[in-house]
């Protein structure tokens, strides 16, 4: 097993959805106080930009998939998005294994049973406590197009600059799946992470990409 260190500043303030008091809602904290961002929303970009590398590469047509972790998406039902990702994922499986092999995947359509991957991520989290960044925003009724009734809330941001550090595990790569992971991680941070993508948020670089020791990542106090 191989195991990498990831540092991820965010170049931009980023947000993702924590505790809601009245109309402010706070960005995510563990239980010490500090920021940090979920394996499975980092994961769930990641394949979801591995998917788009493949079929950019492939003749193949496709609707865009849908993902539960992320915040954006709201204009669907749950069970509809469910549908739609494990269709895409089935279509996906049939041009490129690799995908799957990374991230893991169903037995088929209507199966629960899901089949681990060869990567495994921790969360990131921040390297120390900040002060939010508050942004006042509108909400906006998309079937009206106008302003809803008691439409003004406010979010509390990570501010621009913060260091996240998590690790990925990884075992048995090919030299194309590593290829593929190295350019799904790289693609993530151009896409960005979190909410409010569309108002300028969530952009990220990286820091920090190395190889460390199982007794280095222990010293830690790191454990998935």
């Amino acid at each position: 097993m191989k195991i990498l260190r990831i540092i991820l500043i965010n170049t931009v303030d980023f947000y993702t959805r924590g505790t809601s008091q009245g109309s402010t809602t706070d960005f995510l904290r563990n239980s010490e106080g500090y920021p940090y961002i979920p394996a499975t929303h980092i994961k769930g970009v990641m394949r979801t930009e591995a998917e788009r590398i493949m079929r950019s590469r492939m003749d193949y047509k496709y609707e865009p998939l849908k993902f539960e972790s992320d915040t954006d998406v709201s204009d669907a039902e749950e069970e509809r998005r469910k549908k739609i990702r494990t269709e895409e994922e089935l279509k996906i499986r049939e041009v490129s294994p690799d995908v799957c092999n990374l991230f893991g995947k169903r037995h088929g359509e209507n199966s629960e049973v899901y089949h681990e991957g060869k990567i495994k991520l921790t969360d990131f989290i921040a390297d120390k406590k900040v002060m939010s960044v508050p942004r006042m925003h509108v909400a906006i009724d998309r079937e009206k197009l106008s302003k809803k009734g008691k439409s003004l809330f406010r979010i509390l941001a990570v501010p621009g600059g913060s260091r996240f550090t998590g690790y990925l595990f990884m075992s048995n790569l090919t030299e194309d799946e590593n290829k593929l992971l190295m350019a799904s991680l790289h693609s993530m941070c151009h896409y960005g992470l979190g909410g409010e993508r569309s108002r300028g948020m969530g952009d990220f670089k990286i820091e920090e990409c190395s190889s460390i020791s199982y007794e280095e990542f222990i010293k830690g106090g790191v454990f998935l």
